[in-house]
């Protein structure tokens, strides 16, 4: 058998390689850098800012704007994308994220918020208690990917509305994500594997897991 050319050999290690390496999360924060599939369900205000919002939002407005969206029969993907939104509004568009330069206004807005959120938990009864700590969850969690952390465990809030829910797709969606960044959970495999079992084809899930994971 000829040696394979040196074209071939080099196709056919990055063939290897990208089959021992698949395509890993976008670049950036996952849970704040990047706008969700929502289709057209209702959120807050988007614009044409690299990370999706308007620069004309009024922010003193946030609280009741976010809890008048997040009803009980929103979608998991649209309490996501507005709770992205959400954080990135209190933090005034994420000013310096990278230095950590919150001015006392950010953290107020952002709290006042996190604040009424957490209140929901325990004045919501059952069944709609599951998407009321999803909610109060992946909003803490979202701010400490934009550097603001609150001190609260946003990943077990949302793995707990997880187990509420008896694996939710696109719960498990959610906590794929959150736990992909800064340091990989071990469980993070097991979350965008449960996302994509019941991912069904050509779902809003189906086009957020390819968005943002590839494959």
């Amino acid at each position: 058998m000829n040696a394979a050319s040196p074209s071939l050999r080099v196709t056919l290690l990055a063939l290897a390689v990208t089959l021992l390496f698949p395509p890993a999360a976008r670049a950036g924060t996952p849970l704040i850098c990047h706008p969700y599939d929502i289709g057209n369900a209702k959120s807050l205000p988007a614009g044409p800012d690299w990370h999706g919002v308007s620069r004309h939002y009024d922010r003193t407005n946030l609280t009741r704007d976010t809890l008048a969206l997040l009803t009980p029969d929103a979608p998991v993907l649209a309490r996501m994308e507005t709770l992205r939104r959400a954080a990135i509004y209190a933090t005034a568009g994420m000013r310096n994220w990278s230095k950590n330069t919150y001015t006392a206004a950010d953290r107020a807005t952002a709290t006042s918020l996190f604040e009424q959120l957490r209140a929901r938990i325990k004045d919501t009864p059952e069944p709609g208690r599951a998407l009321a700590l999803f909610d109060a969850g992946f909003f803490v969690e979202t701010l400490r990917h934009a550097n603001l952390d609150l001190g609260v465990d946003g990943y077990a809030l949302v793995a707990k509305a997880g187990e509420m829910r008896q694996g939710d797709p696109e719960i498990e969606f959610a906590l794929a994500l959150a736990s992909s960044w800064p340091g990989r959970r071990d469980n993070h495999a097991a979350h965008l594997r449960l996302a994509r079992a019941g991912a069904k084809p050509g779902t809003l899930l189906a086009a957020n897991l390819s968005s943002h994971f590839g494959g």
